[in-house]
């Protein structure tokens, strides 16, 4: 027989048993095989408010059959279990920062009164959560958090400081919630937060390398949360369009026991201090992704105090908030991406009522912008904002609006200077040896870090020197929007608005050069180590001048932190 003919036969009985099973001839039909579904490869879906995540639609399709190659016949291999829609499951994250900061003498009040700041902080923060099926229990805590030394004393300044002194633990999150395909109910304590962070600020995240700044609070409330998808059944673009309802649990403010009920702490108010805050949230935006949402958020407030009877630190405000941000440009070696917020406030509060009003109208406003273009590795970004002031805060307006605290711009200015200077005027505003009896609201004369009463340019340049190492910088020019005022000073000198160093304050708050480097190494997949170093300098302008027309010191500061996250 020729070689060719054997080659032939071979082929033909390889061949038979694979072409017998495929025949719809043969006598005896192939078993039929179930569809290998395939994965979807959409990018994982935008968190809703409040790190909600929705999971997106599956791709339901099948794919393409391989073409035919004649093989042997093998015993094909045991079909796996599918994995149950009830697995218990549990994970547990964790991370460890610590810091150590220093700014150099600069001036807290007229009378000369100097200090330093040189904050060493500390945090471990440990985030178990456990999941049977769409049901997940979740909790968050935080150890050994805050300052153990280098803040100034209680005696010089209000307890409104931009560092938090040391707690031995506290809670951040203790929340119930059943997850389905196109929404969720959540039950309890968590953290709250919107668009870029500029009222609702969760203060989970410190900043990444190209920004600056060191998160130390997060708003937290009790809150019954329901938010869904409810276009998912369409499908296409119609499942991008997010909606929320929410309400900060039990309303009651006449007991000072009431301990279940309501916001825990945020830039306005806190439940330690006998603050009774109730919230009604609604929000609705089209997030096609974490990167690419635009949406609106409205807030109804009702606060009172436990402590308060005589209708004092009461406030009824209604609050809109545009934000949205969005990817314009997402290659390999280019990016384009730009963010904004805006945001308004109105309605009544009593909380520094004055002789000539016993109620304030607010009428407040403020945006942020940020942006970033990148062409491989480097990077120019962009940060801009309006903060309302308030120049007259003996008539019936409160006008000036305050960020979140945890909403950082720059190093020095808004989170050192401004922050111990309203803190130093709120002590001495208070201080009956000085004024008898203090007025209404002083105690929330410290901005605690907030940007209020300014608006400010910051641009800034990244360069990726390798994928572990950034360096990063720029300019911070910063303006009044009111002219810095000193209740304090302002008393003294028969009512002329002056600033906390006794002078007549201009428009030009000052401008700041900030720097930074942050290095990163990932031993394992699981385990990450941060080393960020930043380092500032703030000429002061003309708003803080001296009574004798001086202008004050060009004030420094620097700061390592290490941080180790794992999950």
């Amino acid at each position: 027989m020729s070689d060719a003919l054997r080659m032939i036969l071979a082929v033909a009985l390889v061949s038979a048993p694979a072409a017998a099973q495929s025949d719809p001839d043969a006598g005896e039909p192939a078993p039929e095989v179930e569809p290998i579904v395939a994965e979807s490869d959409a990018p994982s879906p935008a968190e809703l408010l409040r790190e909600i995540e929705l999971p997106e639609e599956e791709d339901a399709g099948v794919p393409e059959p391989a073409a035919p190659v004649a093989v042997l016949p093998v015993e094909p291999p045991p079909l796996a279990e599918p994995e149950s829609e009830w697995k218990l499951t549990a994970n547990l994250a964790a991370s460890f920062r610590l810091s150590y900061a220093g700014t150099t003498l600069f001036p807290f009040d007229a009378e000369g009164t100097t200090a330093a700041v040189h904050p060493f902080m500390t945090r471990l923060r440990v985030t178990p959560e456990i999941r049977f099926g769409g049901f997940g229990l979740v909790a968050e805590a935080d150890a050994a958090s805050g300052a153990i030394f280098g803040t100034p004393p209680d005696a010089l300044v209000s307890d409104r400081q931009p560092f938090p002194g040391i707690a031995p633990v506290e809670l951040r999150k203790l929340y119930l919630e059943f997850k389905w395909n196109s929404g969720l109910v959540r039950v309890g304590q968590q953290t709250s937060n919107w668009g870029l962070g500029l009222l609702a600020n969760d203060g989970a995240h410190d900043a990444e390398a190209g920004d600056f700044g060191q998160k130390h609070f997060g708003n937290l409330t009790w809150r019954a949360l329901l938010a869904a998808r409810p276009f998912y059944g369409l499908g296409g673009a119609a499942r991008a369009v997010e909606a929320l309802v929410a309400g900060d649990l039990i309303p009651e403010y006449h007991r000072a026991d009431d301990d279940i009920d309501l916001i825990v702490r945020d830039n306005f108010g806190e439940f330690s201090k006998g603050d009774r805050a109730f919230q009604a949230v609604f929000a609705l935006r089209f997030a096609k992704d974490n990167e690419n949402n635009l949406g609106f958020y409205a807030v109804y407030r009702n606060q009172r105090n436990a402590f308060v009877t005589d209708g004092g630190k009461a406030t009824d405000a209604f609050i809109l908030d545009l934000a949205g941000k969005w990817q314009f440009i997402k290659e390999a070696h280019r990016e384009l991406k730009l963010g904004f917020e805006l945001v308004g406030i109105t309605g009544t509060s009593t909380q520094a009522r004055n002789e000539n009003a016993d109620e304030l109208k607010l009428s407040q406003l403020g945006f942020a912008l940020k942006g970033k273009y990148r062409v491989g590795a480097f990077s120019v970004l962009f940060d801009g904002g309006y903060a309302s002031g308030d120049q007259n805060a003996a008539d019936q307006h409160l006008d000036n609006l305050r960020f979140d605290r945890d909403y950082k711009v720059g190093l020095i200015l808004f989170d050192q200077v401004m922050a111990y200077q309203s803190g130093r005027s709120a002590m001495r505003a208070s201080d009956p040896s000085l004024v008898g009896r203090p007025p209404e609201g002083v105690d929330l004369l410290g901005t605690a870090g907030s940007i209020t009463g300014a608006w400010y340019l910051f641009p800034r340049v990244k360069f990726a020197l390798a994928d572990w190492v950034d360096v990063y910088g720029g300019p911070l020019f910063a303006f009044s929007t009111a002219r810095l005022t000193d209740p304090y000073n302002s008393r003294l000198a028969g009512g002329v608005s002056v600033n906390p160093l006794g002078g007549h304050a201009g428009l030009f708050l000052g401008t700041e050069i900030d720097l930074g480097l942050q290095l990163r190494y990932r031993p394992i997949p699981e385990l990450l180590l941060t080393l960020t170093g930043e380092g500032g300098v703030f000429a002061p302008g003309n708003a803080y001048r001296f009574a004798d027309d001086t202008t004050m010191m060009p004030v420094g500061f620097g700061r390592v932190r290490l941080a180790v996250a794992f999950n």
